[in-house]
């Protein structure tokens, strides 16, 4: 590649015989300073090469040290089980996002007391931990935050429903939503994880339980479900949560929605301000 004509004649410079006099040479290093400058400018823009996500089995290594791991909260989740345990760990989810100009990498895992396919029960419940691996200046990808042990998985070890929320245009949160079903009657959960100050944190999490569904009470029972909506900034990034779920018996259940606003705040999603009151003595507004 032939390069740009600053740095040619910025290399020609410094490459003229030493008897040139003082002068002359003082004259052409105070030309080629602005060049230089403009050079080092135009190589500091270039873009850094980021290299390619680390594969399963390095970024459980940076996360968990390894595909298992041994902890006193995995002892505990699992019913108080031996705190020589290991827990096996598996990546179930990653997703690529840029968060405040930075490249990020989210994975989440499932922790399970032993082989995963031999945890497979119905009252089978795994753990949940998650990690946010970032690319530094020079492209590599580095363990950015974790939170080891997070919250309960899908029941019998099964597909984890997980999806990246863009909350405004610098931040993005893990949306976690779980459901259990027993003889016809739900539970439903809408769990939401977010980055703060090198954790990933529980910071928001609604949802019903035991609820009777159309397949415990047939057609008179309208169908269950919980959803994230994410809104308009306002005073901060919001979410609103629904859950659609009967209170009552069977045949004819009542449904309900349930409509839950939250903003972010001090790092935590917390419930929406109601709207203040109007001042009476406040002049009308104009039209």
């Amino acid at each position: 590649m032939i390069a740009p004509w600053y740095l040619r004649f910025a290399a020609d410079v410094f490459q003229r015989p030493a008897f040139f006099p003082v002068s002359s040479r003082a004259f052409a290093l105070g030309a080629a300073a602005p060049l230089l400058l403009a050079a080092a400018n135009a190589l500091a823009q270039l873009p850094v090469a980021i290299e390619q996500p680390p594969k399963p089995e390095l970024a459980m290594k940076m996360v968990y040290g390894g595909s298992s791991w041994r902890d006193a909260r995995v002892a505990a989740f699992f019913g108080g089980r031996s705190p020589t345990l290991r827990a096996e760990v598996r990546e179930v989810f990653r997703a690529r996002y840029v968060e405040q100009d930075v490249d990020k990498l989210m994975l989440v895992y499932q922790l399970t007391p032993g082989p995963r396919e031999q945890f497979r029960c119905p009252a089978c419940v795994p753990a949940l931990g998650a990690a946010v691996l970032a690319a530094d200046a020079q492209g590599r990808w580095r363990l950015r935050a974790k939170g080891p042990l997070l919250m309960a998985g899908a029941p019998g070890s099964g597909d984890e429903d997980l999806q990246l929320l863009q909350l405004d245009e610098q931040r993005w949160i893990l949306r976690s939503r779980r459901h259990d079903q027993d003889r016809g009657r739900e539970s439903r959960s809408e769990r939401l994880v977010l980055e703060r100050d090198g954790e990933l944190q529980l910071g928001a999490e609604l949802g019903f339980d035991d609820k009777p569904g159309p397949q415990a009470c047939g057609a008179g029972a309208a169908p269950q479900t919980s959803g994230v909506s994410v809104l308009s900034p306002g005073r901060g990034p919001r979410v609103e949560i629904v859950l659609r779920f009967n209170e009552g018996d069977c045949p004819a259940p009542r449904p309900v929605v349930q409509r839950t606003r939250m903003e972010l705040r001090d790092g935590h999603f917390q419930l929406e301000p109601d709207a203040p009151e109007p001042d009476d003595d406040a002049p009308p507004a104009k039209r």
